[in-house]
This record gives structure tokens, sequence and C-alpha cells, in this order.
């Protein structure tokens, strides 16, 4: 199958995935879109004069053609990114995935392969808090902790965003020390804290992050939190049950969030790290990044165009494989740094 194109985008029609098309498209690309609904896709190609196919992940292998990288934005990612990695792998064309489930991401970072590039979480909010965290530790050397928080401000929800937010809170919370991966109550050590929006609850999280920003600085022992309105004692006390809901939420129809119809102001996104050594060291700073969809579609693209222009990299990051440049420059603007 020849496609001319040089990338594929599996997932064209949910949300992040459509903009992800028109930002693409905005900028002189012209990506294969691929899912599994042809009366969405076929609009969509229609509207931005693209090609695309109607497939399944598990025949994906059949349908890459000449393509040289794919793009996975269809969740939840638990279930769609080992067949495509799968498939990529074999035909020898590039990965990524805008996906930040703890397990997703360790199992593409774990892959061992020097005949293509595997990047996961090209997204916000993980491109945006490890290109801070890189920068942070810059400042540190030898920091031996590193805590994150991302404050998103999004138009609307995708259902696949949605599912893979119930399939993460579903596993508990996490938190890597010594470099590992440990199971800790959901909501634990919450705490309050000043960001640019004013005081909030930071809660810490089980995303993709810990194991992003720990292969690209190397620090060991890592938190990543979310902004929360809650009071600590709350976040404490009614979060532990987040997990059992979640299982129960798996199995509920989902409904898109869609975005506000006409012009809307949001509130500006933020991210927040700081690194500390054992000696008491400390840098710390916040980015802002605009909102959420917007700027996972500019890092996505970003890193497409970086990718095709390199050669094979293996299993790698954004940061670790073309530095901050990404995360700062598809929107991103350091506010406060102390």
């Amino acid at each position: 199958m020849f496609t001319n194109n040089d990338w594929l985008l599996y997932g064209a029609t949910g949300r992040t995935g459509t903009l992800i098309a028109e930002h693409a498209v905005a900028l002189g690309h012209r990506p294969l879109l691929a899912g599994r609904d042809a009366s969405r896709l076929r609009p969509l190609a229609q509207r931005l004069d693209l090609p695309w196919i109607e497939t399944d992940v598990d025949e994906l292998d059949r349908h890459l053609g000449d393509s040289r990288l794919v793009l996975l934005t269809a969740g939840p990612f638990a279930s769609t990114s080992q067949p495509v990695l799968a498939a990529c792998l074999r035909a020898g064309v590039h990965y990524l995935d805008i996906a930040n489930e703890i397990d997703v991401v360790d199992r593409v970072l774990r892959t061992s392969t020097s005949t293509i590039t595997a990047i996961p979480a090209v997204g916000f909010g993980t491109v945006a808090t490890d290109g801070i965290a890189s920068w942070v530790a810059a400042q540190v050397p030898g920091a031996d902790r590193l805590e994150l928080l991302a404050m998103p401000s999004t138009a609307g929800s995708s259902a696949g965003a949605q599912a893979s937010t119930m399939l993460a809170l579903a596993g508990g919370g996490r938190v890597l020390r010594d470099g590992a991966l440990v199971r800790t109550g959901l909501g634990s050590s919450a705490h309050r804290m000043q960001t640019p929006l004013g005081t909030r609850t930071a809660v810490p999280v089980p995303t993709g992050d810990l194991v992003v920003s720990h292969r690209t600085t190397g620090i060991p022992n890592i938190t990543a939190h979310t902004a929360m309105t809650l009071h600590p004692l709350v976040a404490r006390t009614a979060l532990p049950v987040l997990p059992t809901l979640a299982k129960a939420a798996r199995h509920l129809p989902r409904n898109a969030r869609p975005a506000p119809d006409g012009p809307t102001t949001y509130v500006a996104g933020y991210v927040w790290a700081r690194a500390t050594a054992r000696d008491g060291r400390s840098a710390e700073g916040w980015l802002r990044t605009g909102e959420g969809y917007a700027y996972t579609a500019a890092t996505a693209v970003a890193t497409v165009e970086a990718v095709l222009a390199t050669e094979p990299l293996g299993a790698t990051t954004v940061t670790a494989a073309f530095g901050t440049e990404i995360a700062f420059g598809a929107g991103g603007e350091i506010v406060a740094a102390a």
C-alpha cells in the first residue's frame, strides 16, 4: 500500500486527534487519518482534504504503507498502545502517543529497539512538566528529590481522556522512591501550596510524569501532584475511595464534555517543578502553558517533526531527546522561578 504520507494519525476523530490534525494541516502536513469509525473519519478528512482509512488497531500493519511514523491518540491507551507499538516495531515505523497512564508509559520506555524512535506522552501535561523538571534539575546537580504539579485548563473533555483517568485512578496512588514505583493511598500527603491562581491543595496522583521525568532527569524520588480546591483533610479522607469508584465507573457509559460554542476565555494552565538535593540546595519554577488541548496539539506535531528529522533514537522521552525546546516552544513560558 503506497500512501505518500509521512505519518499516520490514529484516533483522528477524537477531541485531541482532531485538534492535532487541524494543527498539522495548518503547518503544511498531510497525515493519513485513521480510526475505527468511517462515519466520523470521512467528514473530517473531507474538511481537511486528507486521506483516511478505517481500521482497528489490530489490523494496522496492512495500512502503514510508506508512513514513517504513527501518532496514537485513541485511548484508553492500556488497550490501544501495545498493538500499535507492536505494529510499528514490526514495520520499522516510529511510534508516538499522548498517553499519561503509568503502566503504558513505562512499557513504552522499556521497549528495546534501535530501529525506531518510541516516545510516549507527547502532550499536556507530561511534556510541560518534564520540560520544567529538566530545567530545575539542571540547576541542582545531584538532586535526589523532584516534586511536580499540573494545573491543566482545558476546553471540554474527551471520552478517551475520561476512560484513561478512570483506569489510572482504579490503580490507586503511586510515587517513585529510589527509582521504583511504590503504591500509596490516593490523596495521602495532600497539602496546601501557593500557585499563580491562588492557594490550592496539591494531591499526589499516579501519572506517567513519574516515569517520564525519572527517565529524563535520573532523579530517583519523584511525586507528581494535581491541584484541587478541596481542603487537604477532605482530600486525605475522601480520595482513598476513588479507586473503588473508578473501577465501577469503567463499566458505565462515558459522555464527552464538549467544548463550549463561541469565543471563551480560559484560565491559563500551569505546571510546577522543584528539584532538591540532600544538602538542601533546591530550585523551582512555574511554566504557563495555555489551554491544555491546544498545547497538546502543538507539542505532538512538534515532536512528529523532530522525530522525522532525526535518526532512530530508541525508547526515550521528548525532553531527553530534544531538550526543553518543544516544551517551551509550544507556548510554554516560565513565569516564576526560585
